[in-house]
């Protein structure tokens, strides 16, 4: 069985530490021995996927606009160092294009990566279109590879073409949930906060939660059926876990 701090996931790579979603933040991760690393995809008004989360550029670049307003040309030139969290620490870091993140995961070929299809780039370009893009970059390492989304019916499309697909809910789905059902992710992702008292078996699905930053609090998830616990804190959370026995 794996141990607890096998069982974290890095939420946008090391991003307690590093630009949330940069190819900086995925690698080190991984260096702080990351099994399971999710990051976001949004769209470039040319169609080329890139990891980032918000839909607008303010908060990560410091500049105005939106991802799917702007040419993979001009977003090459800005920088996704997060100026309001590290100020001009990592003003060398560009956006992520998912083509460079393909790399580092067929060099990293125990690692699983977690994509997460955003849904301001769904409602831009329509399930279709994003879900090419996405697939067409991911193809060689589609084995490590799960796309997750709080889009049922794109998930719908991953699976019917092959993909693994984790479902993110706002909520527990309830038994009478027949869409939910009927998608039968391999994975679920919940706000660890909305989780139901009691037991947390699900037919199989292997349940996931985000977002948290204390050791105690994952241990106690995880021994109450949580499988996985994503964090932005992946090295901390890792040596903190590491100095308590398996599960």
């Amino acid at each position: 069985m794996a141990t607890f701090a096998e069982r974290l996931v890095a939420h946008r790579g090391y991003a307690a530490r590093y630009p949330e979603n940069t190819l900086k933040a995925v690698r080190e991760a991984l260096e702080a021995g990351a099994r399971f690393v999710e990051v976001d995809i949004q769209l470039t008004a040319d169609r080329e996927p890139v990891l980032f989360h918000d839909g607008t550029l303010q908060r990560l670049c410091g500049e105005p606009g939106a991802i799917h307003c702007m040419k993979a040309e001009r977003l090459a030139a800005l920088r996704s160092h997060y100026p309001g969290r590290f100020g001009l620490r990592f003003t060398d870091e560009p956006i992520a294009r998912l083509a460079q993140l393909t790399e580092l995961i067929l060099a990293n070929p125990a690692a699983e990566f977690f994509i997460e299809l955003k849904p301001e780039a769904i409602g831009h370009f329509g399930r279709d279109e994003v879900l090419q893009a996405v697939t067409a970059e991911l193809e060689p390492c589609r084995r490590q590879c799960i796309l997750i989304s709080y889009d049922r019916e794109i998930l719908r499309l991953a699976a019917a073409a092959g993909w693994r697909i984790g479902a993110v809910e706002k909520r527990w789905p309830s038994p009478g949930d027949r869409q939910y059902r009927s998608l039968a992710p391999e994975f679920l992702f919940v706000d660890f906060r909305d989780l139901p008292n009691g037991s947390l078996k699900l037919d199989g699905v292997r349940l996931a939660v985000f977002e948290v930053a204390e050791p105690g609090l994952a241990r106690a998830l995880m021994a109450r059926g949580v499988e996985l616990v994503e964090t932005f804190e992946i090295g901390e959370m890792r040596r903190a876990l590491t100095r308590n026995a398996s599960p």
